[in-house]
């Protein structure tokens, strides 16, 4: 059910759901309506929630609480479409160039309603990726650890975290641990960004950001695989430990216990985010890009050097990212979305 409201006459004042003074022309930027139809994003997060639900009850025979994760996502579907119907959303977008920029951006609603609307995705994939460290052992018993460090072994005759034993500096290393952590940041940073400038590009964004996510989760549960610096033969072949100054240990400890063991190597969905948060940084705000690329930078070096994926892991974390570059866009309008040409 969709029920549209009046378009907003440039220069009036909103007072409750009237306008102080009568239409005299149409908004050149945003409709907004008030509906119940859900948003691409949307529509990714109850997909991949079927999906895993699906795994789960195939998985059954093996998943003591499988009822309790089936009920779960149940109320999580039940919930997205709930807040769908619940908020402002902008659905329909100009077709036309000509209007200027501020007045395009002036039309997004700004309201509790409209923020929980625009921002709910992002807050379910924490809650979606912690059920991984319990389910991903259960749907998919096999560790691909050995397989992943042969591949980058046979194709680079050496381990690279081994390899890059020459390069540890302890000042390199806290500096980089830090930065790793940045990483659950950076799209929200970038949504925050666009947010604030009521830039149409925000739920487009934020599909990105889902889609990214949850292909990675994915990824996880086809390939599980907990990284080299938990595999033997790596790990006892190292001959120097990594050590920082001040916060190394206590943020790497830090992860560990808010990630848990998790086997959420492949693909590296630090490498797919990153390299999805500085494309389209470049592509919607070049200024917040330039902030983003050092932090970026710093995020595919630590993946390696700190031991956490195998080369491989960061090869098809990059080959995800470019698929899901390549697709967003006509994915979005298949599901739905209306986007601006950019």
């Amino acid at each position: 059910m969709v029920v549209k409201t009046h378009p907003r006459p440039e220069g009036a004042d909103l007072v409750g759901n009237e306008f102080e003074k009568p239409a005299t022309q149409v908004d050149r930027g945003v409709e907004s309506t008030r509906t119940v139809r859900l948003n691409p994003a949307d529509k990714v997060a109850i997909a991949y929630l079927v999906i895993i639900t699906s795994l789960i009850l195939f998985s059954a025979n093996r998943i003591d609480l499988w009822w309790a994760f089936c009920a779960t996502h149940a109320i999580l579907i039940g919930l997205i479409f709930l807040v769908a119907g619940s908020a402002l959303t902008p659905t329909t977008y100009a077709s036309s160039l000509s209007a200027p920029k501020s007045t395009e951006l002036s039309t997004f609603p700004f309201s509790p309603g409209e923020f929980i609307r625009g921002w709910y995705p992002v807050l379910l994939i924490p809650v979606t990726y912690k059920e991984l460290t319990y389910l991903i052992p259960l749907i998919h018993p096999r560790d691909f650890d050995a397989t992943l460090a042969a591949i980058d072994h046979r194709f680079l005759g050496v381990h690279p975290t081994i390899w890059l034993e020459r390069f540890t500096w302890p000042p390199l290393t806290e500096i980089l641990q830090i930065t790793y952590s940045c990483y659950y940041f950076l799209p929200i940073a970038l949504g925050i960004v666009l947010w604030r400038r009521r830039a149409p590009e925000f739920y487009f964004w934020v599909f990105v950001v889902v889609l990214g996510f949850y292909v990675s989760y994915l990824g996880y549960v086809t390939v599980p695989a907990t990284g080299p610096r938990f595999l033997p033969e790596i790990s006892g072949a190292q001959t120097i430990p990594l050590t920082g100054i001040w916060l190394f240990a206590p943020v790497r400890e830090m992860l560990d216990r808010a990630e848990g063991i998790t086997r959420d190597c492949f693909p590296s969905g630090h490498t797919e985010l990153t390299l999805l948060v500085l494309y389209y940084a470049r592509v919607f705000h070049k200024r917040a890009f330039w902030w983003l690329l050092p932090i970026g930078t710093g995020i595919l070096i630590s993946t390696v050097y700190l031991r956490y994926h195998y080369l491989i892991d960061v090869v098809a974390g990059a080959l995800v990212a470019v698929v899901i570059i390549a697709i967003a866009k006509p994915l979005y309008r298949a599901l739905g979305g209306q986007l601006e040409s950019y």
